[in-house]
């Protein structure tokens, strides 16, 4: 049987007007999907009939156009490989992993602007925070998490349009590989351009909604931890609309990493492969030019940033959606609680600890704090393991340059 108070709450939840889904997320970066040539928003508005459905068939049709410009440049970079665990295969590894790493992009962003997957998440976001229990305007405000996106993806920018600039001049579109014709090589810096427009528009919109949640999460363990210090817990009405927020707190985390993990699911795998290899092509550090060298060093410095943005926000979801029990558990109100107090405190305890609520890469390895400190131990160090294989190859008269 529901309280009086949860179905209050639920009417409460159903009844979410517009004004609690006045929230500004993207900003700028929702013209930055546009110009990527992806924004399928007109397919999704003539979905609902508030739109042309020629303008939504146009919309699909670049977006199809623009991945397989995608996939062509990265399949690009991948066919220049040379002799296995030559500087040659190294950087056409690396290059074409983050390409198809852009790839992996383009679906994302075609896909959540073709399924309004934010305006759908800010009306769920507007139903959690009419339940906060004192409004707070402050951490509705991502303005100065948008201007640290667009400063953090100006290296990216640098380092990608010199590496095509570089090679450009070479009539290559990679410094080991051969040279090509003018109109290949010519077009691969436009390209270096449409690519970071991209891939920082996808983990821009990845990283927001990431950030907004751990917002929401943190604040509602605040107002829980306040309540904890002001003895109110025990009382079973407030306890019981903690206890409701909780719920829908969690179904805003798992309906949200649904659309998430369409790029936490195999985005890291291909940073992961680029770590590897441009670490491995430091070893060439002395046979190629210094700038070029340097500039490899950048990328190795981005593709980390790349991997720790990816990573980094789903961990601090999960670690605040675990900081719930912990509050809980170091309160002593319930030890001598009433049995519905109780019931109420044993179902947030346990729902904190035992759903699991973890995007997992390939299936595989779910993103929580401890497989992030594993994962950037591990894989990095994969790099000079081929690196001491190379010195065995060479000392027993194997060539791999």
């Amino acid at each position: 049987m529901k309280t009086c108070e949860v179905q209050q709450m639920e009417e409460l939840v159903d009844g979410t007007n517009d004004k609690f889904n006045n929230i500004d997320l993207l900003g700028i970066f929702r013209h930055t999907a546009k110009l990527t040539g992806l924004d399928c928003t007109a397919c999704a508005a003539a979905k609902t009939g508030n739109g042309s459905k020629v303008l939504g068939a146009i919309s699909q049709i670049l977006s199809i156009a623009v991945i397989i410009l995608m996939f062509v440049r990265a399949f690009t970079f991948l066919g220049e490989e040379g002799k296995i665990l030559s500087f040659n295969w190294a950087e056409s590894n690396v290059f074409g992993f983050m390409g198809l790493h852009c790839v992996v992009c383009c679906f994302c962003v075609m896909g959540w602007t073709a399924h309004s997957f934010v305006p759908n998440y800010l009306k769920q976001l507007g139903q959690v925070r009419i339940l906060r229990v004192e409004p707070n305007e402050e951490i509705d405000d991502y303005r100065g998490l948008r201007k640290k996106a667009f400063i953090l993806s100006l290296p990216w920018l640098g380092v990608m349009m010199f590496t095509a600039l570089f090679n450009s001049l070479s009539e290559k579109i990679l410094w080991s590989g051969a040279v090509v014709p003018s109109y290949k090589y010519s077009i691969f810096p436009a390209l270096a351009f449409l690519v970071w427009l991209i891939t920082s528009t996808c983990l821009t919109f990845y990283a927001l909604v990431q950030f907004s949640m751990t917002r929401e999460i943190e604040y509602f363990n605040d107002e829980l931890q306040k309540a904890s210090e002001d003895k109110k817990l025990k009382e079973a009405n407030v306890f019981s609309e903690f206890s409701f927020r909780q719920k829908e707190l969690f179904k805003l985390v798992v309906k949200t990493n649904e659309s998430l993990s369409s790029y936490a699911r195999i985005a890291p795998l291909f940073c992961f492969f680029s770590i590897i290899n441009i670490i491995y092509s430091l070893s060439f550090f002395t046979h190629v030019p210094l700038p070029y060298a340097i500039s490899l060093i950048a990328l190795l410095l981005n593709i980390l940033g790349w991997t720790v943005l990816t990573l980094i926000p789903a961990c601090k979801v999960q670690h605040q959606l675990t900081t719930t029990a912990k509050i809980l558990m170091e309160s002593n109100e319930f030890e001598s609680a009433e049995p519905k107090v109780f019931q109420t405190y044993r179902v947030m305890v346990d729902r904190s600890l035992k759903n699991d609520t973890r995007i997992f890469v390939l299936n595989a390895f779910g993103i929580d704090t401890t497989n992030f400190n594993v994962a950037m131990f591990a894989i990095p160090n994969l790099g000079p393991i081929l690196m001491m294989l190379k010195k065995v190859l060479e000392a027993n008269g194997v060539s791999v340059s």
